[in-house]
């Protein structure tokens, strides 16, 4: 999520924020003997049912980057972001599952799924991390999961879990803007990047692909850095709005007789300067595109659509095509189509 920071309020287990001046003096060590081989700690596939939307920010100032020297990530970010498509998702009960074995060192549950907004993220304050496990894997390593379902919680202070094992659902409690996990790893209490092996200050590596970092294979085997993505693309029968994107997808079938016929993407990690270009074409000469205008600033979030309002008394009978792509630096980056076939009859 944007701009917020992860923390448990749980004595010892608490995580303790350092400053990024100190950040900024320490040397960034590489993981070595005693470190965890993490798996994905939700039950999900990548790239289709679940999505990285951040990762650890290793910028100890005021910019962003990641470790592939991108931006997906956001200001003092210290860990990674596994996003479902929607909190329609998250109801059905996506399993987190443990990124290593380990013992359970702090447990906390009961804390609803909501999503925050201006007005509402006071009554989260010191418990931003809302439900959440911390695990310690020994030799000063621990993982922290972050916004698990209400009352999915499974495990308890002291149980031991094998890697792989269900520790309850993710969910979208504490101070979560969308249904996510949010991982961190730590050793010794400084926040590392699973994607390195090092700490927040280490040089960020432009050839992502040959970094193993802390990952087993069979992360690695699924894994691709991606700097933007397609989450979803289709038609509606009316324009979706943003915010309700992140509670049902937004959408609603259209029919023949909709108010309107819109073809949209959901994308994140957009950079400045990236152009979404939509077009959709159909019977009875339907057409509608977008204008191709570079956005003004990064978007870690974004919905594009082009379509129209209905005028006759129902749409052309016929196929439906559409189809959005991603430029960056003049090169399609991200592209993919959609079709929609509306029958003759009602």
């Amino acid at each position: 999520m944007c701009g917020f920071q992860h923390e448990l309020g749980w004595g010892a287990a608490a995580f303790l924020t350092v400053p990024a001046m100190v950040l900024a003096g320490l040397p960034a060590a590489v993981a070595g003997s005693g470190a965890p081989s993490l798996g994905l700690p939700v039950a999900c596939e990548l790239g289709r049912s679940c999505f990285i939307q951040s990762y650890v920010d290793i910028d100890p100032g005021e910019g962003v980057v990641d470790f592939a020297c991108g931006t997906a990530t956001y200001s003092d970010h210290d860990g990674t972001d596994f996003r479902l498509l929607s909190a329609r998702e998250a109801a059905v009960g996506v399993p987190v599952k443990a990124a290593a074995s380990g013992v359970v060192k702090g447990v906390r549950d009961g804390m609803p799924d909501q999503f925050v907004t201006a007005e509402n993220r006071g009554i989260v304050a010191r418990r931003e991390c809302g439900n959440g496990i911390v695990l310690d894997h020994g030799d000063g390593w621990e993982t922290q999961c972050c916004h698990m379902q209400a009352g999915s919680v499974r495990v308890s202070t002291g149980d031991r879990v094998d890697k792989g094992a269900v520790l309850g659902h993710v969910g979208y409690s504490g101070l979560a803007e969308f249904a996510h996990l949010h991982l961190t790893v730590r050793h010794n209490g400084a926040a590392i990047d699973p994607f390195t092996g090092a700490e927040r200050t280490a040089l960020c590596q432009r050839e992502a692909a040959n970094i193993t970092g802390l990952w087993d294979e069979a992360f690695r085997a699924d894994f691709k850095y991606k700097n933007g993505e397609i989450l979803a693309a289709g038609f509606s029968g009316r324009v979706p709005e943003l915010k309700a994107t992140e509670v049902d997808g937004g959408e609603t079938a259209p029919g023949a007789t909709s108010p309107e016929l819109v073809f949209y993407a959901r994308l994140i990690n957009l950079k400045a300067g990236d152009i979404v270009r939509l077009d959709v074409k159909g019977p009875g000469g339907f057409a509608a595109t977008t204008a191709p205008k570079p956005l003004d600033r990064s978007k870690a979030t974004w919905l594009a659509f082009a379509g129209k309002r209905l005028k006759a008394s129902r749409w052309a009978p016929g196929r439906y095509e559409g189809r959005v792509e991603v430029v960056r630096a003049g090169s399609v980056l991200l592209e993919a189509s959609r079709s929609w076939d509306l029958a003759s009859t009602p």
